[in-house]
C-alpha cells in the first residue's frame, strides 16, 4: 500500500494525467489501475462478539426458562393468587431484559456472519451479494419487508424460480433472518404468557383468626334455651351461603386439582354440594390467606343418590328398636320413621337410618373425637366410616282451595326393590299398608304407622304417592393438626390431636361435642319437602287463601344436594359457631398472615409457545459462535470502515456509473466483482 495516494480514488482522468505531469508531485506518472496489489489485511480472532452470542441468548433463555417453571407453571390457586414478594421484580425485569435483547442478538451474529462469509458454503456470488449483509437488514422488520413486497411482486413463475435463485444466492442472509425472526417472535409471546395479577403476598405478622382453637372445642352452650342443634339446623332451612368466615379458604390435598371442583375456583371458596366431595381441612380463618400450622378439623362427606334398596346397608335391611346413632352407649345401625307436613297439599313420610361409631360410654353422651375413635384417614383402616341414610315417600294431596295445575311429577332416580308403605285398595284408593308398619319395631315407639294410616283417613284423598327417593352419606372425620400452604390453598402433614377434655377445669361442661353428622340427623330427620327447596332457594310454593302449596315433588338430585348442603351447615357451626364477624377474633401464633399485592400469574399463551422460537434463536446462536465466532477473521463485522477498504481495493476496477446510480444493483460491474473478504 506504500507510494500510493488514495485521494485520487473517484477523481477524474484528467485531473489524475495533470498530477502526473508535475515535476513536483509524488506521484509516479504510472497510471493508477496499473498499481501493485496491495497486501491483505490481517486476520485476527475477535472474542467479545463471539462471548455475547455463545452466552447472552443461553441466559435470556434459562432465565426465562426459570420463570415459566418456578412462577408460572407452579400449582397456583387461581381463586385467591398467593405469590412471593419479588415477583413484581421478576416481571418488570423480564421486559427490560426484552429491550435489550434484540440489539444483543444482532450485537453477536454481525460478528461470525463475517467468519461465515469467508467459508466456500456462506461466500457471497458478487459484491452485490455481500452489500445485502453490509446494513444488517436481515436483523430487522425493515430488511425482511423489502424482501416480502419482492416476492410478492413477482407472483409468476418467473418470480418462483428468481426466489429459488434468491434462497440459493443468499442462505447467509435468509438464515440469520430466520433466527433474528425467532427471537422476533418468541420475545412478545414471553411478554403474553404472564401478567400481575390482584394478589396476596406474604408478610411477618400474626393474623387475627375467628373460629375454634383445640382449647376451646367443647365450650358450647345452649343460646336462650335452644339446643345447640337447632343453630345448624335454621342456617340449613333459610338457604344462607355454605361460606366461611373471613378469607374463606378450604384447603384440599396437594394432589387434588380445585380447578376441577366449581365452588373452590373462585374467591370466597363456599362447601361443595356434589357428590363428589375432596378431602378438606377447615382451619381457624382470618381476613386474608395465611401460612404455617394450625389446629383444625379434617373432614370429607360423600352423600349419593341410592338408585337401588342393595345400595342401602340399613334402610330396607334392618327392622329392630329404633334408636338414634351416636348417642348413648349405642354403637349400631339405627332406623326411625317420622311422618312430616310438606304443605297444604303434600306430605311425606321418610326413614332415617344411621351407623356412628360411639366410644362414650354413658347413656347421655354423644359420639366424639377420642383416643378412642379409630383413625378414620389412616392408611389401609377398614373401620366402618360413620354413615347416614335417608329415604323419603311423598305423597300428593287435594290441595285445600286452588288445585295446582301443571303439578311436576319429576322425581329423577328413584329407589328400586325398596318396600313401599303404601298400597292400593282394591278400589283404587291409596291407604296405609300395616304390615309394613307392623314388621319394623322402630316404628312403634312415635306410633307412626298410626300417623300416616290417619292422614289417610281424614277425607284427604291421595292423588298421587310419588316412588321414594334415597340419599346415603359416608361420613369421616378429625380434628387434629396440619401444614396450610396458601400458595396452593392445601394441606399437608395431618396428625390427629384431640382437644382439650370437656372435663377440664378450664371447659367444665357436662359433656363432649357431638361428631360431625351427629347435629344432621337430629334436624333432618323431620324436615320437610318444603325445608328441601328452602335450603337449596328453589321457588316451588304458591300461596292460596288457606296456606301455601307445592308445585312439584323433590327430585333425587335435590334430595342429595340439600343433604350435603346440611353437613356443610353442621360443619361451619361446629368449626366457627356460624358466625361471620370478627369481634372474638384471636391471635394465631402458629401462623403468619399476608397482605394484598400484585403477583405474577400466567397470561393467556401458553409459555411453550414462547420456549420454542427462543429456544431456536438460541441453539443456532451457539452453533454458530462455537463453529464459527473462534476462527480468525478479515475483520470485527461489515462496518463502514471495512467496505470503505473494499470500495479502495476495487477502485481501479470501477467506472463512472458507480457514481451516478441511486442503488447498487444499477451497477452491472459489481455483479461481475467477486464477494469474497480477501480483499478486505
Amino acid at each position: 500500500m506504500a507510494g500510493h495516494d488514495y485521494s485520487y480514488v473517484g477523481a477524474s482522468a484528467e485531473d489524475i494525467a495533470l498530477e502526473s505531469k508535475n515535476p513536483h508531485s509524488d506521484v509516479s506518472a504510472t497510471k493508477v489501475h496499473s498499481a501493485e496489489p496491495a497486501a491483505p489485511a490481517p486476520r485476527s480472532r475477535y472474542l467479545s462478539r463471539t462471548l455475547v452470542l455463545l452466552f447472552v441468548p443461553a441466559f435470556i433463555t434459562a432465565y426465562y426458562y426459570w420463570i415459566w417453571l418456578y412462577l408460572l407453571n407452579r400449582e397456583l390457586d387461581d381463586a385467591y393468587k398467593y405469590g412471593s414478594r419479588n415477583e413484581v421484580w421478576v416481571f418488570w425485569s423480564w421486559f427490560i431484559v426484552g429491550v435489550f435483547a434484540l440489539d444483543w442478538a444482532a450485537h453477536g451474529l454481525v460478528g461470525v456472519e463475517v467468519a461465515m462469509l469467508e467459508t466456500p458454503f456462506f461466500q457471497a456470488p458478487h459484491l452485490i451479494g455481500l452489500f445485502e449483509h453490509s446494513e444488517k437488514t436481515w436483523s430487522g422488520v425493515g430488511g425482511w419487508f423489502r424482501c416480502l413486497t419482492k416476492c410478492i411482486r413477482e407472483r409468476n413463475l418467473k418470480g418462483i424460480t428468481g426466489m429459488y435463485k434468491s434462497l440459493k444466492t443468499y442462505k447467509l442472509w435468509y438464515l440469520l433472518a430466520f433466527v433474528t425472526l425467532s427471537l422476533y417472535v418468541g420475545l412478545p409471546l414471553s411478554g403474553l404468557t404472564m401478567e400481575l395479577s390482584e394478589g396476596y403476598i406474604p408478610n411477618d405478622e400474626t393474623p387475627e383468626v375467628v373460629g375454634r382453637s383445640s382449647i376451646d372445642w367443647h365450650s358450647r352452650y345452649n343460646l336462650n334455651g335452644e339446643p345447640i342443634y337447632n343453630r345448624a339446623g335454621n342456617s340449613w332451612k333459610v338457604g344462607s351461603p355454605a361460606m366461611l368466615p373471613g378469607i374463606s379458604i378450604i384447603y384440599t390435598q396437594e394432589h387434588v386439582n380445585r380447578g376441577d371442583i366449581e365452588v373452590l375456583k373462585e374467591s370466597p371458596n363456599t362447601l361443595p354440594t356434589g357428590p363428589e366431595m375432596p378431602d378438606m381441612f377447615f382451619i381457624p380463618q382470618a381476613e386474608a390467606p395465611v401460612s404455617g400450622r394450625s389446629w383444625g378439623m379434617r373432614a370429607t362427606y360423600n352423600c349419593s343418590i341410592v338408585k337401588d334398596v342393595s345400595e342401602f346397608t340399613i334402610i330396607g335391611h334392618y327392622k329392630g328398636s329404633n334408636c338414634y346413632a351416636g348417642r348413648g352407649a349405642v354403637d349400631q345401625d339405627c332406623v326411625n320413621g317420622y311422618f312430616t307436613e310438606g304443605a297444604g297439599n303434600l306430605w311425606s313420610y321418610q326413614e332415617v337410618a344411621g351407623s356412628m361409631q360411639n366410644t362414650y360410654n354413658t347413656v347421655d353422651g354423644v359420639a366424639t373425637y377420642d383416643d378412642n375413635q379409630p383413625d378414620p384417614f389412616a392408611p389401609g383402616n377398614s373401620t366402618q366410616p360413620d354413615v347416614f341414610e335417608y329415604a323419603m315417600w311423598q305423597v300428593r294431596t287435594i290441595a285445600s282451595y286452588h288445585e295446582v295445575e301443571d303439578f311436576n311429577n319429576t322425581l329423577g332416580s328413584t329407589v328400586a326393590g325398596l318396600d313401599t308403605p303404601f298400597m292400593k285398595a282394591s278400589n283404587g284408593s291409596w291407604v296405609a299398608d300395616e304390615a309394613y308398619f307392623a314388621a319394623r319395631n322402630y316404628t312403634h315407639f312415635s306410633q307412626i304407622g298410626s300417623k300416616v294410616a290417619q292422614k289417610f283417613r281424614i277425607g284427604l284423598a291421595p292423588l298421587d304417592v310419588a316412588a321414594p327417593i334415597g340419599v346415603r352419606c359416608v361420613v369421616r372425620s378429625a380434628l387434629g393438626s396440619a401444614d396450610v400452604d396458601p400458595s396452593s390453598s392445601s394441606y399437608s402433614g395431618f396428625i390427629r390431636e384431640h382437644p382439650t377434655n370437656y372435663t377440664d377445669k378450664r371447659i367444665d361442661m357436662p359433656g363432649p361435642y357431638s361428631r360431625l353428622g351427629f347435629q344432621v340427623e337430629q334436624f333432618l330427620r323431620e324436615a320437610t319437602v318444603s325445608s328441601v327447596f328452602t335450603s337449596l332457594s328453589i321457588r316451588a310454593t304458591k300461596g292460596d287463601n288457606n296456606g301455601v302449596n307445592l308445585l312439584k315433588f323433590a327430585t333425587s338430585d335435590e334430595l342429595q344436594r340439600s343433604m350435603t348442603l346440611a353437613y356443610g351447615k353442621e360443619l361451619l357451626q361446629m368449626v366457627y359457631d356460624g358466625q361471620y364477624s370478627f369481634e372474638d377474633s384471636w391471635q394465631h401464633d402458629g401462623l403468619k398472615g399476608s397482605r394484598k399485592a400484585k403477583v405474577l400469574t400466567a397470561g393467556d399463551v401458553p409459555p411453550l409457545a414462547a420456549v420454542i422460537p427462543m429456544g431456536i434463536w438460541t441453539l443456532m446462536s451457539m452453533v454458530f459462535a462455537i463453529v464459527y465466532g473462534f476462527r480468525r477473521r478479515v475483520a470485527d463485522s461489515l462496518s463502514g470502515f471495512s467496505l470503505f477498504r473494499l470500495g479502495v481495493r476495487y477502485g481501479d476496477q470501477l467506472g463512472p456509473e458507480v457514481f451516478t446510480a441511486k442503488e447498487a444493483n444499477e451497477v452491472a460491474r459489481l455483479w461481475q466483482l467477486p464477494g469474497t473478504l480477501d480483499k478486505m
